[in-house]
């Protein structure tokens, strides 16, 4: 127990640095155009602009860290993204396109292994690690020849802020996956099942099927990379109406996990569970959990159908259903789904319209 609360504690206080380092670098912003003799709004203005434009340049560059570590150990470019925009590479040949993101996920990179007997994954994942600390160096050089040190100091505190942040080994970072990795070598391959999973559903995603992408896995085993092919057999339970053996699944995952994404996508496929069942009071219980919440604002087609089910099923609002049974259908298309999950989501979606037409 103590050490569990001294590992808070730790965390916390690094969370807290990172947030004191994002301060600093605006802060180094705005006084680096005061020294140019700008008057106090465009000191503001361009100080800010600086260390924003500033964030999502370092942004593409981590992503970039990755895509080269992975060009270098094998890895074929897929996708790279920004925010809400996803530029996938198919046949060769580039293609943009908007996409749902999780909160606090600002960019990505996707790349897909044709050898997956090579064990280096972990350089792949320290790539954007490695960026900021040249980005750091780089900075440091820059103050030194140019004595412009408020504009090193914006990019040396933005880069120690996102080490820290993606070096804390817990989560979906950087480095929680590579930690993993160490601590359990063998979930390296469900980690390339995973990253296989992700190329797919945006390379060829109607050529396969979710149950394509199942393994086995030992019950006790630990880590996000094995949760999350444990939770995706969960789902294949659901797709194939083995609805008691979902829910074991994620209630296993649920009970072993310490980690939050793994939690949340257990949570909000028992929440699914539950609303087929019929059990609303459960169902409300789960959509009452915040990360539960944020995932149902996703606008997706399988998460709005969900949102749809819930709004009707439990909160008896019509307008919120219809709404969200809108967005399901606008994104049915182009949410990330393979062929297996795109069907099952569409026929509950025509499920619940039925339901309302019908006036049940």
């Amino acid at each position: 127990m103590d050490g569990d609360f001294m590992k808070k504690i730790g965390i916390y206080l690094v969370y807290v640095l990172a947030v004191v380092f994002i301060m600093l670098a605006f802060a180094c912003g705005t006084i680096a155009f005061a020294e140019l003799g700008y008057s106090a709004v465009l000191v503001f203005t361009f100080g800010y602009a600086f260390a924003l434009l500033s964030i999502y340049l370092i942004f593409i560059l981590h992503e970039l860290g990755h895509a080269f570590c992975g060009y270098l150990t094998g890895y074929r470019l897929v996708a790279f993204g920004l925010g809400h925009f996803i530029l996938t590479k198919k046949s060769g040949r580039f293609h943009l396109s908007r996409t749902a993101i999780l909160k606090n996920v600002g960019a990505q990179y996707i790349g897909l292994k044709e050898d997956e007997s090579d064990q280096r994954i972990i350089l792949m994942l320290s790539g954007g690690l490695m960026v900021h600390l040249s980005l750091i160096l780089l900075a440091i050089v820059f103050g030194f020849l140019t004595r412009s040190w408020y504009f090193a100091g914006t990019w040396i505190f933005l880069n120690l802020s996102f080490f820290l942040n993606n070096i804390l080994p817990v989560g979906i970072t950087d480095g929680a996956k590579i930690w993993e990795l160490l601590q359990h070598p063998a979930n390296t391959k469900c980690a390339y099942l995973m990253l296989r999973h992700s190329a797919q559903t945006l390379l060829a995603p109607q050529e396969y099927d979710l149950k394509d992408f199942i393994m086995s896995v030992d019950e006790d085993v630990r880590g996000s990379f094995a949760e999350s092919v444990q939770t995706l057999q969960g789902l294949v339970f659901i797709l194939d109406d083995n609805i008691e053996l979902a829910k074991q699944q994620f209630q296993s995952v649920l009970e072993k996990t310490d980690n939050p994404m793994s939690k949340t996508i257990s949570q909000i496929y028992l929440l699914q569970v539950a609303l087929m069942e019929g059990d609303n009071k459960k169902a409300e219980e789960y959509a009452s959990i915040r990360g539960v919440k944020s995932f149902l604002s996703l606008k997706t087609a399988d998460m709005q159908v969900i949102q749809a089910w819930y709004q009707f099923k439990v909160k008896k609002d019509i307008v919120q259903t219809h709404k969200a049974m809108k967005i399901a259908r606008q994104k049915m298309n182009s949410s990330r789904m393979l062929r297996d999950e795109k069907i099952y989501y569409q026929n509950w979606l025509a499920e619940l319209e039925k339901e309302l037409t019908e006036g049940v």
